[in-house]
């Protein structure tokens, strides 16, 4: 009885040492990641969250001065917070739904049998990777008075001016590159939840007199809610966070962000201006936590809109 106690305490002590020196491989791998993450990411989003709370620049953070919740109050108060604001918030209810729409619709196109089908899937993608600096200095060029995009819709009545200078066409200009640039994204996302569904499907749904329209309706769509949810996600946090093309459009010719009169200025765009050009940096933090906030709601509400539960 004594050797048999004897042999099970040898081997718990043995399995115990083992999961010691496997725990401390572990915590010695994922140490240097943990030290990066901590000093690039971790630490500079909780020096960002206290300087939030206080009247800082970095041009002079001796005069630093505690001002508590009075740079989130005075958010609210400023108009062009408001504006970016609802620019934002128009941007997200035009942008998602339209590149959800049509990359799906290209995607059920590009996963058929027609011909070319990878050069379309290339051509679609390609402006995706395609810097933003590029696209906007080419929409500048094609949307300039007389350009070839202006002379196009002046056919349709609208007016040959330069868009991007234009309090009417600055919006619907930055509305329309955006789409475009990251429909590529969304339609290749969508390729691969269609190709994960199985073709057996859609031929017992022929076979049965389903037409073409009816297997989408209750096939495709229904097994594609999760690549849904996830593409809805994907393009209300990319719209919220844009940028760089409204940024380029809009400061062309040495225009001031936002222009014309603040029509094209998005939330990280003030963000930017506040922190950069006029280097407050505790208000733009500010800024930056109420966008975090926004973003954090807005993914909360489409998590419980499509019913998806915490695993028990």
């Amino acid at each position: 009885m004594n050797k048999g106690k004897k042999g099970h305490k040898t081997r718990k002590f043995i399995k115990s040492k083992r999961e010691f020196r496997e725990n401390l491989t572990g915590l010695l791998l994922f140490g240097p990641f943990l030290l990066l993450a901590s000093t690039f990411i971790l630490y500079p989003i909780l020096y960002s969250f206290f300087i939030s709370f206080k009247e800082f620049s970095f041009l002079n953070p001796a005069a630093a001065k505690w001002v508590g919740i009075g740079n989130y109050l005075a958010l609210f108060q400023d108009s062009r917070f408001l504006t970016a604001l609802w620019n934002t918030i128009k941007l997200v209810l035009l942008v998602v739904p339209a590149q959800t729409i049509i990359a799906l619709l290209l995607a059920n196109v590009l996963n058929s049998k027609i011909k070319a089908r990878t050069f379309f899937r290339t051509v679609f993608y390609l402006p995706y990777v395609t810097s933003p600096v590029a696209v906007g200095a080419v929409m500048i060029h094609l949307f300039k008075k007389n350009g070839i995009a202006t002379k196009f819709f002046a056919l349709f009545g609208l007016e040959n001016v330069a868009w991007f200078t234009s309090g009417n066409y600055a919006f619907p200009l930055i509305t329309m590159v955006i789409v475009w640039t990251q429909i590529g994204f969304y339609t290749v996302i969508y390729l691969g939840g269609l190709q994960s569904i199985s073709p057996q499907l859609y031929e017992a749904a022929s076979l049965d007199g389903a037409s073409k329209i009816k297997q989408f309706f209750h096939i495709t769509l229904p097994l594609l809610k999760p690549t849904t949810f996830l593409v809805l996600v994907m393009g209300v946090l990319a719209t919220l966070q844009i940028f760089e093309q409204p940024y380029v459009i809009s400061t062309s010719g040495g225009a001031l962000p936002g222009s014309p009169g603040d029509t094209t200025l998005t939330l990280v765009m003030y963000l930017y201006t506040q922190a950069f050009r006029y280097y407050e940096m505790g208000f733009a933090s500010a800024a930056a936590f109420v966008i975090f906030t926004l973003i954090f709601i807005i993914t909360l509400f489409q998590y419980k809109l499509f019913g998806y539960k915490t695993p028990q």
